[in-house]
Order: C-alpha cells, then sequence, then structure tokens
C-alpha cells in the first residue's frame, strides 16, 4: 500500500483532476474528510504550496488550483506504484506453497501435453473457435497495454486451445495438472519481474494454429513453456536470492 503520505497526495490531486473547475483549499479539504482523511487545512495549504513548486498544480487566482500535465504524471506515477505493491502483496500470497521444482515439474508436464494439443488445434479448429482465440489473444494485449494483469486471458487461451484440439483424454490430463488456480498469477508475477513478454508467445501459436500448420504450432507451444522454465529459473536466480539475502 502507499504511505499516508503518498495516499494524501494522490487523492488531491485525483480531486483536482476530476474538478469541472479550479479547486480551493476549502472543498478539497471537505473531500478529503469524506474519503477518511483528517487533515487541517493548514497542512493542504502546505501540499498545495509543494504541488505548485514542483509543478504539478496551477493557481488560477483566488479560485483555486488546476491540474497540469506533470501533475497528472506524477498521479500516474503513484497508481503505478500502488499497482506494483498491490502485485507483490498478492504474489506474496499466491507464492505460498509453490517452490522452484513445482512450478518446473508442471511446467515440464504442459509441455509434453500443451504441445501436442497445440498440434491438434491447428488441424481441428472451428473457424468460430479460431475467431475466438484471436479475440482472447487481442484482450490480451490491451490489458497488458494498460499495466494490467492478464492471468485470465492466459487461462482461457489454454483452456481454449485444449477444447479445440478434440482429444478429451489430453484435455482432461492438462486440465487435472492446471487446476492450481494461482498458477497463472503466479508465472505472470514472474515473468513481469524478469522482463519477459507472454502476450508475444501467445501470439505465435495463434498464428501457427489460424494457419492450420500444426508442426509450427507444436513448435511455438513449446518455445512458450520452454520461455516459462527459463523465466522461472532466471527468477530464482534473481529476484528470489536477493529477497532471502535481504
Amino acid at each position: 500500500m502507499l504511505s499516508e503520505r503518498e495516499r494524501l497526495e494522490s487523492d488531491v490531486l485525483a480531486i483536482i483532476r476530476d474538478a469541472d473547475q479550479p479547486v480551493g483549499s476549502g472543498l478539497l479539504s471537505a473531500t478529503l474528510r469524506q474519503l477518511g482523511h483528517v487533515v487541517s487545512e493548514a497542512t493542504i495549504g502546505r501540499l498545495l504550496r509543494d504541488f505548485d513548486l514542483a509543478g504539478y498544480t496551477q493557481k488560477a487566482g483566488f479560485q483555486g488550483r488546476s491540474l497540469s500535465t506533470a501533475g497528472r504524471d506524477k498521479l500516474a506515477a503513484l497508481a503505478d506504484k500502488e499497482r506494483n505493491l498491490l502485485w507483490g502483496a498478492e504474489f506474496a500470497d499466491a507464492l505460498k506453497g509453490h517452490n522452484k521444482e513445482k512450478l518446473l515439474e508442471v511446467l515440464i508436464a504442459r509441455r509434453a501435453i500443451e504441445s501436442e494439443l497445440a498440434a491438434l488445434a491447428a488441424l481441428n479448429a472451428t473457424e468460430e473457435e479460431l475467431k475466438q482465440l484471436n479475440g482472447i489473444v487481442d484482450d490480451q494485449r490491451r490489458t497488458l497495454a494498460a499495466g494490467n494483469m492478464t492471468a485470465r486471458q492466459d487461462v482461457d487461451f489454454h483452456a481454449l486451445i485444449a477444447r479445440m484440439a478434440r482429444n478429451r483424454v489430453l484435455e482432461s490430463a492438462v486440465g487435472l495438472i492446471r487446476q492450481d488456480t494461482q498458477l497463472s498469477p503466479v508465472l505472470e508475477y514472474i515473468r513481469k519481474h524478469v522482463n519477459s513478454m507472454i502476450y508475444i508467445d501467445h501470439d505465435n501459436i495463434r498464428k501457427a494454429v489460424s494457419t492450420r500448420q500444426p508442426a509450427q504450432a507444436r513448435q511455438a507451444m513449446i518455445s512458450h513453456i520452454d520461455n516459462l522454465i527459463a523465466d522461472v529459473e532466471r527468477y530464482w536466480e534473481t529476484t528470489a536470492t536477493r529477497d532471502v539475502s535481504e
């Protein structure tokens, strides 16, 4: 979570941004109280002067203040920081019970099964299913661009590939492996921390399946899961080791 000071800064900037006209300290005080802040007008005045000096706000005479471009950037930076802190807390919860060895065992099993599922999907998918696959990948790209997690799209993508294959035995096998609902968020967090892009892997699989190329689809899925394995290895060699030492 953000510090108390950062939360106050974020809320003040957001109030000014959302107002239809310049905002004065009186309106700010009342709105902040509604949000649960207990601050004096003197404290708000000092904060606004700090914002003026930093270029986050612009004074409009005695009417109050409006938000500058720098202020919008500051508000976005605070939102990004809060999102990353929340990700860290969620990851700590999700990682419970997931050590490196367990993750690698799951990924190796998935590689064997899902590579064949991808090849079969290229042969057996319907045109409607291919449209759904395109939609999932496009949604994942937009969600990533907005800075949000894409674990839901990851689950949907792999589940659809399994259905498209038309092999109930393999679909059941991979479904059993993927029963752990925290697996996708854990892997996504790891890939984020090692600067890896899952969307590119999914797009390569989508292209091979959509063009009915089973060999290429199989190899694209193998490459995807090999990348996941490499990301897990790299995460434990760097971030996880550093966290333990600290």
